[in-house]
C-alpha cells in the first residue's frame, strides 16, 4: 500500500540520494521514517547464509514506520538506494503531523505494521536456514499456511498463488535452482501446480523433503 506526498510536505522534507546510498543500517538506532517519492531501494538482511534481499520498494512504498512509532529501537535491516531515488524524510513530529492531515496515511501505514510483521516472520524463517533447498521449503511453507487459502472441495491441504519471480527475489536465489526444487517437489507429489496456482496437499512434508533434498544435492 502506498502514500502519495504533498508538494509542501516534500519542499520540506524532501532529500534526494545516488544508487548505492544506504538509508538505514541493520542494527543502528533509527528514529526516521521514508517515503519514497520516486527511484528504487532494496531492504537487505544479515543472515547465516550471508546478506539476503527481503524486498525492493518503489515510489509511494514507506519503511522505518515500525522505529518511529516505537516498536523498534534498532533498524531490524538495511535498507540501501538502487538508483537515484527521493525520499520524504520524517521524523516523529513530522510523521504525526502528516497523520493528522491525511486519516487515509493513518490507515496505511497501520497496514502495512499488520502486514510486515506476519511477512518478516514468514521470510526469516526461510533465511535462516544456510541450505537454500531447505530454504525454499521453509519459504513454501510460509506461503501455504500464512498466505494460502483452503484447497478446493475435496482436496486436502493448503493452495497459494506462485510467482516464482516473487519467491527468488525474496530468498536471494538463481532461477534455475527454484526450477531443480520444483522438479523434485512435483516428483514427490508434495507441491502441484495449476496455472498460477500452487497446491501443497500435506504442509507438514515440506520441510522434511526440503532436508531430503538438500543433503542429497
Amino acid at each position: 500500500m502506498s502514500i502519495k506526498i504533498g508538494e509542501d510536505f516534500m519542499k520540506k522534507f524532501g532529500r534526494r540520494y545516488p544508487a548505492e546510498s544506504p538509508l538505514a543500517r541493520e542494527g543502528e538506532p533509527g528514529s526516521t521514517m521514508y517515503i519514497i517519492a520516486s527511484g528504487k531501494v532494496a531492504v537487505i538482511k544479515d543472515t547465516p547464509a550471508g546478506e539476503k534481499v527481503l524486498a525492493t520498494l518503489g515510489e509511494g512504498d514507506f519503511f522505518g514506520e515500525m522505529a518511529i512509532m516505537g516498536m523498534q529501537d534498532r533498524r531490524a535491516a538495511t535498507v540501501k538506494t538502487l538508483i537515484e531515488t527521493t525520499v520524504l524524510e520524517l521524523n516523529r513530529d513530522a510523521f504525526e503531523g502528516l497523520i493528522r492531515r491525511s486519516p487515509e496515511i493513518a490507515m496505511s501505514v497501520i497496514k502495512s505494521l499488520t502486514e510486515r510483521v506476519r511477512d518478516a516472520n514468514g521470510k526469516l524463517a526461510a533465511l535462516v536456514h544456510k541450505n537454500d533447498h531447505v530454504r525454499i521449503s521453509a519459504y513454501m511453507y510460509y506461503l501455504a499456511n500464512d498466505r494460502g487459502i483452503t484447497a478446493p472441495k475435496g482436496q486436502p491441504g493448503r493452495c497459494f498463488i506462485f510467482k516464482p519471480e516473487a519467491v527468488t527475489s525474496a530468498l536471494g536465489l538463481k532461477p534455475d535452482l527454484l526450477q531443480q526444487w520444483l522438479q523434485g517437489a512435483r516428483r514427490a507429489r508434495v507441491l502441484g501446480q495449476s496455472g498460477q496456482w500452487a497446491w501443497v496437499p500435506q504442509p507438514q512434508y515440506l520441510l522434511p523433503f526440503g532436508e531430503f533434498i538438500g543433503a542429497r544435492l
